[in-house]
């Protein structure tokens, strides 16, 4: 609320009350939380190791502003020592558990689906009671904030996760999170499995009715052109900034290698239908690792 004191002789001051002061700061938190959670929306590139790290530290840190707002607000609510308020008590307390058993699990390299289902769960409860009751602007900017990183947590995870859905969350085919080490290994395993299959595809060319051929042409332009953006994607991901368009990219060039491979039996040499098997399970897993939904054209 905005009023008018005694003006001195020189003009009008114009003061703003301690609450109108109060749900312009609330209102600016909120703000910054809604462009952060469209911001994180919106990023398309796997967040690495240490992304995830940091946001469990700002998880953590946030959920402890918002535990302290809270306690105040309860206090000076209709809800100061009744039973709503040892619900929503209890509520927290089962989040912070949940919180603090995924930091354990993540640091130990075993951090699963499931503990985000339980954490996002528990912060589900919360966000029911936040949203049935008004209470004090700066507890609701709190819950806001810690509500716009717990969905880039679901991002980390590849859990698809809607506030106040009836479904809950849906998870990846992978039973945990991979980590940064093992990514690169698994891209590692890629790129010298390629050169395998190439050197033997060379050679069942070689002794192929389709050698100095234009399917030969076509074959090994196919496979240069998987190499080139298997390589892009191994240079995103030392940049943190590899997307699950990249991987879509190295499987549908891998796609027409797959197609050449299924049409033409290279019968005098099975070495190379077998090393493209295995670059094949490499690349599913690769799909499942970024979230892709890929199917192999029969």
């Amino acid at each position: 609320m905005i009023s008018l004191t005694n003006a001195p002789p020189y003009g009008v001051k114009i003061s703003i009350t301690m609450r109108t002061k109060l749900f312009l700061f609330a209102g600016g938190l909120v703000l910054a939380a809604l462009v952060s959670s469209v911001s994180a929306q919106l990023r398309p590139y796997r967040i690495s190791d240490r992304e995830v790290a940091k946001l469990l530290d700002q998880i953590k840190k946030e959920s402890n502003s918002f535990r302290n707002s809270l306690k105040d607000a309860l206090n000076q609510s209709r809800f100061d020592r009744t039973r709503s308020e040892n619900d929503i008590n209890a509520y927290v307390k089962d989040f912070e558990e949940q919180t603090k058993k995924l930091e354990n699990n993540f640091d130990g390299h075993k951090s699963t689906v499931a503990d985000v289902d339980a954490v996002l769960s528990r912060a589900a409860r919360i966000d029911a009671f936040m949203s049935r009751y008004a209470l004090l602007p700066r507890a609701q900017a709190d819950w806001v904030v810690l509500r716009s990183d717990l969905d880039r947590l679901a991002q980390a995870y590849n859990v698809s996760w809607r506030w106040g859905g009836e479904l809950g969350p849906t998870a990846s085919q992978l039973p945990y999170r991979i980590t940064d080490k093992e990514v690169e290994a698994l891209i590692h395993r890629i790129e010298n499995q390629s050169d395998t299959f190439r050197r033997s595809l060379d050679t069942a060319l070689d002794r192929s009715r389709f050698n100095n051929t234009r399917r030969e042409d076509d074959i090994n332009a196919f496979v240069k052109d998987f190499t080139r953006e298997t390589k892009q994607l191994h240079d995103n991901f030392d940049r943190h900034r590899s997307t699950a368009n990249d991987v879509r990219t190295v499987l549908e060039r891998a796609s027409q290698i797959d197609q050449f491979m299924r049409r033409n039996r290279l019968r005098n040499d099975r070495d190379a239908q077998r090393d493209w098997a295995r670059l094949r399970d490499y690349l599913d897993e690769l799909a499942q690792v970024y979230n892709v939904n890929w199917r192999w054209r029969f």
